[in-house]
């Protein structure tokens, strides 16, 4: 993971230990992610940005979520391929340790904690493998994935956001927006 500030990347450090929780009082994600035995990054992430990142972490960890379109419109080998994603998934977390408390260091990386307004990612060879999420305060944060760390934050993401209240979309959701463009007027006007 790098932090850097207007582009200067700084040392490169390596993830340790990472926790994600829902704040009720900030209506936020806050990501902690040890970086040393000294020091952590903390994140706030909207309910905007959790949307984005689970929408590209979950093409590759392939959780289970709600079915999106209904499965009689899914072919028998979509849905059998879908199937098998998902149960390799579910194998794969039995891996990960979800069990061990955070252990929150005593000083951070940056002053503050960071509000992300932008995500980024960087796919090789049609594998996710960087994060970079933008923060308010012109502060970029690198983050180094593999496919543990993609599932690992995925599953923290959907058990985050179910005690937010949020829904996170499912899979097959679209991904473009109406290209339809609205004219704004400039002049006041009453609405009824």
């Amino acid at each position: 993971m790098t932090v850097c500030k207007s582009c200067i990347p700084m040392q490169q450090q390596s993830i340790q230990q990472i926790n994600l929780s829902y704040d009720r009082q900030q209506d936020r994600l806050l990501l902690r992610t040890a970086v040393s035995p000294e020091q952590e990054v903390q994140l706030w992430i909207t309910y905007r940005v959790a949307r984005e990142i689970f929408k590209i972490f979950n093409r590759e960890a392939h959780l289970p979520v709600p079915a999106s379109v209904p499965e009689s419109a899914q072919s028998l080998v979509d849905a059998t391929r879908q199937f098998e994603q998902e149960a390799e998934a579910v194998q794969q977390l039995e891996h990960l340790d979800f069990e061990t408390a955070y252990q929150q260091r005593p000083n951070m990386v940056s002053d503050e904690v960071l509000l992300v307004v932008e995500v980024r990612f960087v796919s090789i060879n049609d594998q996710l493998n960087n994060m970079q999420m933008v923060c308010a305060n012109g502060v970029n944060v690198n983050m180094g994935l593999n496919p543990q760390l993609v599932l690992a934050i995925s599953r923290m993401l959907m058990i985050a956001s179910q005690d937010a209240g949020w829904a996170l979309p499912a899979p097959k959701e679209p991904e473009a927006v109406s290209s339809i463009v609205m004219q704004v007027p400039t002049d006041k006007q009453v609405l009824h």
